[in-house]
């Protein structure tokens, strides 16, 4: 009875860690409302990736997905008002969403562009294969003399 016992224990408390193995997230949570219906992260300089949601945030981004798998990424200050996006010179993205068995996780790198359409600044790319529900965005650009990163979770 006793081993039952121990072995509910450590059963439980296995369980209950691995409710809190994730990190929150990449940066401060945000309950912003999207202005182009998508979802909001926030940017964050790249060497605080570690700190989760201590991480200090920067400026604020959209991503938006229709169904052809283009994808928008605008970008707002702590406002939410759009930027400009001058000082940011290349940005990049990567695709994650666990494999089809289910035990590692798929990346696929691809490119975003700048555009610029009615006065509207973003960076604009095309997702490299259709993900698997739910994935995750993650958006590394070059701004100057830093990296900055935004890390959209929990897409559909």
């Amino acid at each position: 009875m006793k081993i039952l016992t121990i072995t509910k224990i450590i059963a439980t408390l296995l369980i209950s860690s691995l409710t809190f193995a994730h990190d929150e997230g990449h940066g401060p949570k945000l309950g912003d409302q999207p202005k182009f219906s998508g979802k909001v992260a926030a940017v964050i300089n790249k060497k605080e990736i570690n700190k989760g949601t201590k991480a200090t945030m920067l400026y604020k981004a959209e991503l938006t997905k229709n169904a052809k798998n283009v994808i928008r990424v605008y970008f707002y200050d702590k406002k939410m008002t759009l930027m400009k996006l001058d000082g940011i010179t290349s940005a990049s993205g990567e695709l994650l969403f666990k494999s089809r068995d289910r035990k590692k996780m798929e990346n696929h790198k691809f490119k975003l562009k700048k555009v610029v359409e009615k006065n509207t600044e973003f960076f604009e790319g095309t997702l490299p294969t259709k993900p698997r529900r739910p994935f995750n965005v993650d958006v590394t650009l070059d701004e100057k003399d830093k990296k900055l990163f935004i890390a959209f979770d929990g897409l559909s």
